[in-house]
C-alpha cells in the first residue's frame, strides 16, 4: 500500500514566472560565512516592527546609520515578532553592518556609495553569462528566511538554480523507514510547492523538480545541465545510505568527480552536534539525558544569529527543466477497484497551512503576550493544545529556522516563562546527537541487550490501537486525531505509547513504525529516541507511567477532544466520558453507547492494567538476567559509550539510567511510577519526550525464540481479558471509515 499507483494531487501553483528587476549595491568583500552578515531589504528599513518602536508622530528613519541610532534607544527585546523581520536583523544591524543590497520593491532603489560592477556580476531578469550556483533543496530546510545556501548563493550575484532532487530507488533502500506513502511525503509536498509559490512571486525564480536512480547523478547531472560552478545546500544528522554514505557525502564525491564546488551550511539544528562532547568526569547526570547534553553545549560557540530573506537573487538566462512536481508522486493516494481515490488527505490540509508564512504566524501567535507560551508550563498536558505550539511539522521540514526560533524564544522570556519549552530545541538536537552516534536506533535497541526481549505477538490488539479502537477513549481519540492531521498532543502520544508497550506488551519498534507512516512531523531522530525511551530500550527510558484509563481527567478534564475524535461517545455524561465501562446500562442507552461486537463502540482491549504492567516489566526484567555482565553491582545498566561521545570515556562500559524498578530484579511491580496527575515524573533530570513519526506497522514485533517460559506463561494469561477483535469500530465520522477501508486493503495485501 505504499506505493500508490496513481498520482491524485494537483499543484495549484500558477506556473506563470514573474519578472523580478532590481538593482544591486557593490561590495568589494563578499562574506563566505553566511551566519555573519544579514543582507537587509527596503522593507526593513520602513518596517512596522520599527515603526511600533518608535515614538508617536516621530519620522520613520531613512538610511542604515539613522536605524541603528533608533534601534540603540528602543528596547528590542519587545519589538513583536514579524514574518520577514528577524532578530539578526536587528543585531546586525545595530552592529553596524552595511545593506548589501535592495529587493526590488515599491520604494524607490537608493543610490550606489560604491562604483557598479562588472555586467557578468549585476542583478538582471535576463540573468548572467553562465555559470553561478546551484543551490540543492533538502526536506529540511524548505524556507527562505535563514536559509545559509540561498543566502550564500545571493552573496556571489551569479545566476541561481534551485532544484530539488528526489531518488525511489535510495528511498526505497531505507525499507521501513522510507517516506513515500507517508502522511509527512504528503507535507513535504506541499510544502516544495508552498516554496515554489514565495521563490515565483519573491524572485521570479522556480523549483526545478529532478528525479534520478540516486540524488548524487541528480544533482550531478543538473549542475552540469545549469553550467553551475558551484552546488550550495544544507546539511543535516542523516541516516547513511545503502552505499555507506550519507547523501551529503555521495553528491559532494560525484561533484567533486566533475570539477564543481560543493559548500554546505548547517542550519537545521541549534549547533552542530557531530562536535557536541560530554564532560562524564563530573556528574551532572546520566549518559544520554538532557542535562550532561545541555552543559555539553553551553561549551559550544553560541547558537548563531538566523539570516534573512535574501534581498535578491539572480534568475538565469536558461531555466532548468523540471519533471514536475507530481512526477514525484509524494502525494499519492490509494484508488479502489472502481478506480474512486481513498482520499486521506483531505483532513490534513484543512488542519494546517502548509507553509512558510503559516509557520511564522504560528510562532507568532504561541510567543505573543496572551498566547501559549504563557500557559505552556502548567497546560502543556491539556489534549485540547490550546498551550502548545503545534510547531514541529515545520521545524521537521524546515520551514521555521530553529536558529529563529531559538532567538525569538529568547527576546520573548520563554526561558523565564517556560523551562520545559525553552529546552524543547535543545531536546531536538540531542535526538539528533543519539542518531549519530548510534545510526542503528532506528531498528535496533541502544541497550543492545534488550534485543532478545520477549514482546506480545497479539495482531489484532496493534490493529486496534492503530485504529483508535483499544476501549480507552483518550488514546482512541488520540490516535483518531493522528489518522487524520498527522498529529496529536505530546502527552497523549505519551500515554498511548505507555499503552502499546507497557500494558499490550507489543514492541516499540511496530509503535515507531505507525508513527513513521502517519505523522507529518515523522522525525528519524525524535520518533527514534521517544520510542526508544517508551520501551525501556533507549537512553533515558521513562520513569514514569500514565494509565489510558485515568489519564482522560487530566489531560481532557471537559471532555471536548474526546467528544470531537470519539462522537460516538459525545452523550455520555463528563463523569463517565473517560470510563464508559463504568457507565449503567440505561445511562448507556439514552446516550446511544453500545459497547462490545456489534455496538458502536469497543469494550477495553485489556482491562487488568496492572497485571500486564507487572508482566511486561518481568519481561525486562528476566531479559536483564540473562545479561549480567551488562548491569554493575547497583543494577544499573551498562553502555560501552561511542567513539566521540565524551571528554575521555569513549569505549569505556559507563553505566547509564535504569528505573528503580528494574534494578532490583525481585521487583513486584511494573511501569514506573505515576503521580496523582498521570503526567511524566522522571526519577531524576528532565524527562524523555517528544515528537514521533509514521512507520506502517506490518512486523509482528519478533522476540526471542528461546524465551523464559515463566514470563511466556504469566503474559499468556493476559490473553483472557483482552477482547477479540471481531468488528471494526464503528466510529460516526468519515475519516475512521477511510481508515478502516485503509486497514482492510492493507490486511489483503499481506
Amino acid at each position: 500500500m505504499r506505493r500508490w499507483n496513481r498520482a491524485l494531487a494537483k499543484s495549484s501553483i500558477d506556473s506563470a514566472a514573474i519578472d523580478l528587476t532590481g538593482t544591486c549595491v557593490y561590495e568589494p568583500s563578499l562574506v563566505a560565512a553566511p551566519v555573519t552578515t544579514v543582507p537587509t531589504r527596503d522593507d526593513d528599513l520602513h518596517s512596522p516592527v520599527l515603526a511600533a518602536a518608535l515614538p508617536e508622530g516621530a519620522p520613520r528613519p531613512r538610511g542604515i546609520s539613522a536605524v541603528a541610532a533608533t534601534l540603540d534607544a528602543v528596547d528590542v527585546q519587545k519589538v513583536p515578532i514579524q514574518p520577514r523581520v528577524s532578530r539578526a536583523f536587528h543585531a546586525n544591524v545595530r552592529g553596524g553592518l552595511r545593506r548589501s543590497a535592495l529587493a526590488a520593491s515599491s520604494h524607490p532603489p537608493a543610490t550606489p556609495s560604491q562604483p557598479a560592477v562588472a555586467s557578468s556580476t549585476a542583478c538582471s531578469a535576463a540573468g548572467g553569462l553562465g555559470g553561478g550556483t546551484l543551490v540543492w533543496l533538502r526536506p529540511f530546510d524548505l524556507r527562505l528566511h535563514d536559509h545559509p545556501a540561498l543566502w550564500y548563493a545571493a552573496q556571489r550575484r551569479r545566476p541561481v538554480h534551485v532544484v530539488f532532487a528526489w531518488s525511489d530507488v535510495e528511498d526505497a533502500a531505507q525499507g521501513e523507514w522510507q517516506l513515500a506513502g507517508t502522511a509527512a511525503a504528503f507535507w513535504l509536498h506541499h510544502a516544495i510547492a508552498s516554496l515554489d509559490a514565495a521563490l515565483r512571486r519573491r524572485y521570479g525564480l522556480s523549483v526545478a523538480i529532478r528525479a534520478g536512480e540516486s540524488l548524487a547523478g541528480a544533482i550531478l547531472a543538473a549542475a552540469k545541465e545549469s553550467g553551475a560552478e558551484e552546488v550550495a545546500t544544507s546539511s543535516a544528522c542523516e541516516p547513511v545510505g545503502p552505499a555507506g554514505h550519507t547523501a551529503n557525502a555521495a553528491v559532494e564525491s560525484a561533484l567533486e568527480g566533475a570539477g564543481i564546488s560543493f559548500k554546505s551550511f548547517n542550519s537545521f539544528l541549534l549547533r552542530d552536534v557531530t562536535q557536541v562532547r560530554v564532560d562524564m568526569g563530573t556528574y551532572r547526570g546520566h549518559f544520554g539525558t538532557l542535562t550532561p547534553f545541555h552543559h555539553a553545549c553551553m561549551g559550544q560557540p553560541p547558537v548563531p544569529w538566523p539570516t534573512s530573506e535574501p534581498a535578491a537573487l539572480e534568475t538565469p538566462r536558461v531555466v532548468l527543466r523540471s519533471e514536475g512536481l507530481d512526477a514525484l508522486g509524494l502525494a499519492r493516494m490509494p484508488v479502489r477497484a472502481d478506480g474512486s481515490v481513498l482520499d486521506w488527505g483531505v483532513p490534513i490540509l484543512t488542519a494546517w497551512d502548509i507553509s512558510e508564512e503559516g509557520a511564522l504566524a504560528v510562532l507568532r501567535r504561541f510567543l505573543a503576550p496572551g498566547g501559549g507560551l504563557g500557559r505552556y508550563e502548567k497546560g502543556r498536558q491539556l489534549a485540547d493544545a490550546s498551550a502548545v505550539a503545534r510547531i514541529s511539522p515545520y521545524l521537521r521540514f524546515g520551514m521555521l529556522s530553529s536558529r529563529l526560533m531559538f532567538h525569538e524564544m529568547k527576546a520573548a522570556g520563554a526561558k523565564d516563562q517556560s523551562i520545559v519549552f525553552w529546552r524543547r530545541l535543545v531536546w531536538r538536537d540531542l535526538a539528533y546527537w543519539q542518531l549519530t552516534l548510534f545510526p542503528r536506533m532506528r531498528d535496533e535497541p541502544i541497550r543492545a541487550h534488550y534485543a532478545g526481549q520477549v514482546w506480545s505477538q497479539d495482531q489484532h490488539a496493534l490493529e486496534r490501537w492503530q485504529r483508535g479502537c483499544t476501549g480507552y477513549p483518550i488514546v482512541d481519540a488520540g490516535m483518531r486525531q493522528l489518522w487524520a492531521t498527522g498529529w496529536m498532543p505530546q502527552n497523549v502520544r505519551m500515554v498511548s505509547a505507555i499503552l502499546l508497550c507497557e500494558h499490550l506488551n507489543i514492541h516499540w519498534l511496530e509503535g515507531e513504525r505507525w508513527f513513521h507512516h502517519t505523522l507529518v512531523d515523522a522525525d528519524p531522530a525524535i520518533n527514534a529516541m521517544m520510542w526508544q525511551n517508551a520501551g525501556k530500550s533507549g537512553l533515558d527510558q521513562w520513569n514514569f507511567t500514565m494509565s489510558p484509563a485515568t489519564a482522560g481527567r487530566t489531560q481532557d478534564p471537559r471532555g471536548d477532544y474526546v467528544r470531537r475524535w470519539c462522537p460516538e461517545l459525545a452523550r455520555l455524561p463528563l463523569k463517565l466520558l473517560h470510563t464508559p465501562w463504568e457507565a449503567p446500562e440505561h445511562v448507556l442507552r439514552e446516550a446511544g453507547v453500545a459497547l462490545g461486537p456489534g455496538g458502536n463502540y469497543p469494550e477495553r482491549v485489556i482491562t487488568d492494567l496492572q497485571s500486564a504492567a507487572r508482566a511486561s516489566g518481568d519481561a525486562i526484567r528476566s531479559q536483564r538476567k540473562r545479561s549480567v555482565e551488562w548491569s554493575d553491582a547497583q543494577g544499573y545498566d551498562l553502555l560501552v559509550l561511542p567513539r566521540g561521545s565524551t571528554l575521555a570515556h569513549d569505549g569505556r562500559k559507563f553505566r547509564v539510567f535504569t528505573a528503580p524498578q528494574y534494578r532490583n530484579a525481585d521487583t513486584a511491580h511494573g511501569g514506573g511510577r505515576a503521580n496523582a496527575r498521570d503526567e511524566a515524573v522522571p526519577e531524576r533530570g528532565p524527562r524523555s519526550s517528544e515528537r514521533g513519526g509514521k512507520g506502517k506497522g506490518k512486523s509482528r514485533g519478533k522476540g526471542r525464540s528461546g524465551a523464559d517460559d515463566d514470563v511466556r506463561r504469566r503474559w499468556g494469561g493476559m490473553a483472557d481479558s483482552r477482547q477479540a477483535f471481531q468488528a471494526p469500530c464503528r466510529a460516526g465520522t468519515s475519516h475512521q471509515s477511510v481508515l478502516d477501508e485503509y486497514m482492510r486493503a492493507s490486511d489483503a495485501q499481506r
